[in-house]
């Protein structure tokens, strides 16, 4: 073939050219290899040898494609556009195959494997001995292959592959095929071993629980299959490294001993029995000896023992003799220990014979039987934990300045729970302890050394009380920091660590010491809460005051700090800050602050700083003066202790508090004593006992009080007694009397008495009528009570009115200007007490029923029946009053009129009546009469002209008043009240209805007087004049005149009658007969003991004319046809009062 060689020959390419000196040859082989890496050192696979850098080719490529684009325009054809070059690649490429391939597959590819192999790694995690017998045993390995190549391929043995051990075969064992990917292989599988030569292996054996390192030789023919290609009979002499046992590494991880009735321990234990070799034998039952030095602990046995690779939990369990010296016996205590309290202590573990379960074989007798194994007790990485709880029990702690990170505790009934893994006798004598406490994160704060004391053990718990010791503070912060959680919080989470010496008594072994037994426990330690109660702040029991200065009141107080921990503590003197609402008012010292379990009552001395001036301390006062508890809070500051440990504890203190009122009230008593003005001034005498419960005294120099019942005023006290003040020394009681204006209101003192009757089981029934009857509204009264007659009759108002008033719950407020010790200022003080009284208190009924009796005085009215006056005397008479009072209300009393009632006529005074009491029927209502009054006449001419005008009048009117009507009711005087009543009394209307009766001679008439009015006299001895048209014709005399109320009353008048007297003569002949006319000349009452001149004008002023019938003068010895009576009068008006 011809072909014309390119104008641009290679040797004229710029970039080959440019590039022929180092990093590129026109070659297409130049530099190149073919290597096979098993990613073992030195191991290779097919690569480059050349590594191109990638900007270097980049660059190249542009610069050719520039040399490309140079062609095209110079219309050059590239050179692998000719056919030359295509002819000459195709020769090169036949030539090159030709000599290469044979090459790769005979000579390249199996050296290639054979170094793999040789490169490559195994390593095992497991060979398992098992079903071990004289000639051969069970192997099973588990492990992995390394650095075989990146290409995948499966790895078979021809036949058995050996194992030599020191240049001696010990054996074969068929492996099962490996399967290789990306470099790596898994080994594993069962397989048999077949032991080779025996004294080779008995060797080997022995050494293998003994040698840190061993190594193997595996020696054989591998057959490889890789892409493909099967690569026979690769030569297999690989030595590896396999770590052996090493003696092993035993650690015991639980003892159990179980006491037996010989007194031997029947012993259980479990072991670790640690291998580092990955080769593990299965060894079958095995028995081992257990000692301590010289002393043999117990022979132990273990079954179905396999010591693979890594951790083997085997138990042994076995007897444990007793021990027959005191060494034996300290050893075995030193065991004990060792356990216990998880301190190493190295023993020996001697194997004696081992027993595989398809019997004995030599060589693995050969290798275990006798070796002698180092077992470590007490170093358990999870030891027992013996102590499974602590309670320091009623500890007191106490704190001084001078070494203030070193208090002392002492502590009695702590408690501390234990579990013993031994089922043995086994009592606690003595302990004694280092105690730890550590903050949740494990910082230690503070330990206790505490020296072997005593105790009681119940089995699971010991008692003992710790001796007062010196706490060793570890880190001064965190013990500040570890007291203030305490004081505020009520529980504290800390970590109790430490160890323990006990002394203990065992049965077998006697008093043994065990040392350092371990403890460590999260617990919860009480805190103080700020001294609160079930969520309930400090409270003040007590309050005094104990002096006072110029400027300053110093107080006494008790509150009760409750500690709700179980530790006591002493701090000594502490101050505080007092706040009321937010500020502070004065300072609290403690002057030693000692606190135990439970309440603790703890004397404070309070100083206020000018009470008087500060209006929160004023405040303050006034409400605990005035029976209201008062809230303040006790602050610490950086100063309230000296003690630096306890500063930030202090500071942070706040504890809220209620004073309570003042307990022991300034009135120790009170009663109330009136007197006979009471009702008139108003003022009463209160007697007290005043207290001074201060230890200061106090001087009171004003007085301004009220005192009252259910919120209702019932007097004051106003005293100003600068010259003279009240003294009361402290701790004194001291008797007074003041004047007390009281209120007298019958609402008020109605309503007080019916509330109290109420209270004293009293029957108000009869107190609500006569309040309904007084017309007063109190609360609660039944307007309509109707009590029982035999209840009205029974009520006895003297013994109401003083057991219902015997005591009266008052409620006194007090402002007075006093001196407490030498600080003046304003005491605002409100107390309750109980006044009591005595029978004086009935004094106050007259002020009391006087509105109701005036009342029902108003509501009555009089009616009078007959008024008949008799013993009429020169300026009095007496009447006879027949009547009764209606609407008196069913109160039983008695009116009386001490000083008469005046008797007013068109309100011209009559005179005055001195009437008998009236007493009421509170069945009816009603107060009937019929008693004889004496009349006393004020003025005789007056009266006279009154005495007239009643005898011609229809009717009177006429007034009855008093200033003082006394009415008793229950046993009780009650006024003065007050009465005006008007009256209506019948006139005589002139006496107009009478006939002559009859006339005998000598002269002698009677004459039937017709009075129908309801009022009548005894006139006694009337003397009348008998004129005949003017002519006197006789003079009459009547004596014993009488003239009752509502009858006819004969009257007989004797005299002379001269008949032939010419006036009489001429009227018996006169048609008609002449009109006879009677004149009173004088009237003489059979009492009388003078001339009663009033009564003489009005008999005087009586005129009785009628027609003289002759005939009666012609028969003179019997009645004259009477007279036709005149029209009968109309009926006289009832006399009445309103």
């Amino acid at each position: 073939m011809y072909y014309q060689e390119s104008a641009t020959s290679i040797e004229n390419d710029t970039i080959i050219t440019e590039s022929k000196d180092d990093s590129l040859t026109p070659s297409l082989t130049r530099d190149s290899v073919i290597t096979y890496t098993t990613d073992l050192e030195d191991s290779s696979v097919l690569s480059s040898g050349t590594d191109l850098d990638h900007d270097t080719v980049e660059t190249m490529a542009k610069r050719k494609s520039s040399v490309i684009q140079q062609q095209k325009q110079q219309n050059v054809i590239p050179f692998y556009s000719r056919r030359r070059f295509w002819a000459i690649c195709i020769a090169f490429s036949v030539i090159l195959s030709a000599i290469f391939i044979p090459l790769l597959f005979l000579v390249i590819i199996p050296n290639v494997a054979q170094n793999s192999v040789n490169k490559s790694t195994m390593d095992f995690d497991a060979i398992n001995i098992t079903n071990p017998t004289n000639d051969s045993f069970t192997v099973s390995m588990s492990g992995a292959t390394g650095g075989t190549g990146p290409f995948s391929a499966k790895i078979t043995f021809n036949g058995p592959v050996q194992i030599v051990y020191k240049g001696s075969v010990l054996g074969t064992v068929d492996l099962n095929p490996i399967l290789v990917s990306h470099g790596k292989g898994s080994l594993g599988g069962a397989s048999n071993f077949t032991i080779g030569d025996y004294q080779t292996f008995n060797e080997f054996s022995s050494q293998l629980v003994k040698e840190e390192f061993f190594e193997w030789t595996l020696q054989g023919s591998a057959n490889v299959r890789t892409l493909g290609i099967n690569i026979n009979n690769l030569n297999l002499d690989k030595t590896i490294k396999i770590p052996g046992s090493n003696n092993f590494d035993t650690t015991l991880l639980d003892l159990k001993l179980t006491e037996n009735p010989d007194k031997t321990y029947s012993l259980e234990a479990l072991t670790n029995v640690y291998n580092p070799s990955p080769i593990g034998i299965e060894i079958g039952d095995m028995t081992t000896q257990l000692k301590y030095g010289q002393t043999l602990i117990s022979t132990v046995t273990a079954k179905n023992v396999f010591i693979g690779a890594k951790n083997n939990y085997i138990t042994l369990t076995g007897i444990t003799a007793i021990p027959l010296s005191e060494q034996d016996k300290s050893n075995l205590i030193t065991v004990i220990n060792g356990y216990l309290s998880n301190t190493p202590v190295t023993t020996t573990a001697n194997i004696i014979s081992v027993v595989p379960k398809n019997g004995p074989v030599s060589w693995l007798n050969n290798a275990i039987q006798g070796l002698s194994l180092s077992a470590v007790v007490g170093n358990n990485p999870n030891p027992p934990k013996l102590i499974t709880n602590i309670d320091l029990g009623d500890g007191n702690l106490k704190f001084t300045p001078d070494d203030p990170y070193s208090p002392t505790i002492s502590s009695k009934n702590a408690v501390a729970g234990y579990t013993l893994p031994f089922n043995i006798s086994f009592k606690i004598l003595e302990i004694g302890q280092k105690i730890t406490l550590a903050t949740p994160d494990n910082t230690d704060i503070v330990t206790v050394e505490s020296p072997e004391a005593p105790v009681i053990d119940t089995n699971s718990q010991i008692f003992l009380n710790i001796s007062e010791t010196k706490m060793q503070v570890l880190d001064a912060g965190k013990f500040s920091d570890f007291l203030l959680n305490l004081t505020k919080n009520k529980e504290a989470d800390v970590i109790i660590h430490g160890k323990t010496d006990i002394l203990t008594n065992i049965d077998v072994l006697g008093q043994v010491p065990i040392q350092g037994l371990p403890f460590n426990i999260t617990t919860k330690l009480q805190g103080f809460d700020q001294f609160n109660s079930d969520g309930s702040p400090p409270s003040v029991g007590d309050l005094t005051i104990l002096s006072g200065t110029s400027s300053q009141l110093y107080l006494g107080i008790v509150i009760i700090l409750t500690n709700p921990s179980k530790y006591s503590t002493s701090v000594g003197q502490v101050t505080f800050d007092l706040f009321y609402k937010e500020n502070k008012i004065g300072t609290t010292v403690i002057p030693d602050l000692s606190v135990v379990p439970g309440p603790n009552p703890v004397y404070v001395v309070t100083i206020l700083d000018d009470p008087e001036n500060n209006d929160n301390t004023k405040d303050l006062f006034k409400l605990l003066l005035t029976q209201q508890s008062v809230t303040v809070n006790i602050k610490g500051n950086e100063k309230s202790t000296n003690i630096t440990s306890l500063i930030p504890a202090f500071k942070a203190i706040d504890i809220p508090s209620t004073i309570p009122p003042l307990n022991k009230p300034f009135l120790q008593s009170a009663k109330i004593v009136l007197d006979d003005q009471t009702a008139v001034t108003n003022y009463s005498t209160a007697v007290v006992e005043i207290s001074n419960p201060f230890e200061t005294p106090i001087s009171i120099y004003t007085m301004n009080s009220t005192y009252s019942f259910n919120g209702t005023t019932l007097g004051s006290l106003e005293q100003d007694i600068h010259d003279n003040p009240i003294f009361i020394p402290g701790k004194t009681v001291l008797p007074r009397q003041f004047p007390v204006k009281m209120v007298i209101d019958p609402v008020l003192s109605f309503t007080m008495l019916r509330t109290l009757a109420l209270q004293n089981n009293l029957d108000v029934s009869v107190l609500d009528t006569l309040i309904a009857l007084s017309n007063v509204t109190v609360p609660g009264v039944d307007v309509n009570a109707k009590p029982t007659q035999q209840a009205i009759a029974s009520f006895d108002l003297a013994k109401f009115v003083t057991t219902a008033l015997a005591n009266i719950p008052l409620t006194i407020n007090t402002e007075s200007q006093v001196a407490i010790g030498d600080y003046f200022m304003t005491l605002t003080y409100k107390q309750n007490i109980v006044a009591s009284t005595d029978e004086s208190i009935l004094k106050l009924i007259p002020a009391l029923a006087t509105p109701l009796i005036s009342h029902m005085v108003d509501q009555t009215q009089m009616i009078f029946d007959s008024v008949f006056i008799q013993n009429i005397d020169v300026a009095s008479f007496d009447t006879l009053v027949s009547g009764q009072i209606l609407n008196v209300g069913p109160l039983p009393a008695t009116i009386s009129f001490p000083d008469g009632a005046n008797v007013y006529s068109d309100n011209i005074l009559l005179g005055k009546i001195l009437t008998p009491p009236v007493t009421t029927d509170p069945l009816s209502g009603t107060a009937k009469f019929n008693n004889v009054s004496k009349f006393i006449i004020n003025d005789i001419p007056t009266f006279a002209s009154f005495s007239a005008y009643s005898y011609v009048a229809e009717s009177v009117n006429m007034e009855i008043s008093s200033d003082n009507v006394m009415i008793t009711t229950f046993g009780l005087p009650i006024g003065p009240v007050s009465i005006k009543k008007q009256v209506q009394v019948d006139g005589l209307n002139g006496l107009k209805q009478f006939t002559v009766g009859g006339v005998t001679l000598p002269f002698t008439f009677t004459i039937n007087v017709n009075n129908p009015t309801r009022v009548g006299i005894e006139l006694g001895k009337v003397v009348y004049s008998l004129s005949i048209e003017s002519e006197q014709i006789a003079t009459v005399v009547s004596n014993s005149v009488i003239i009752n109320p509502k009858s006819v009353n004969a009257v007989t008048f004797q005299g002379t009658l001269n008949l032939t007297d010419p006036v009489i003569l001429k009227s018996i002949v006169s048609k008609p007969p002449p009109l006879l006319t009677a004149q009173g000349i004088s009237v003489t009452p059979p009492k009388a003991t003078g001339e009663v001149a009033w009564l003489s004008e009005t008999v005087k002023s009586f005129t009785l004319t009628a027609p003289l019938d002759p005939s009666i003068l012609l028969n003179g010895k019997g009645p004259a046809a009477p007279a036709v009576p005149g029209a009968p009068a109309v009926p006289g008006i009832p006399a009445t009062a309103t």
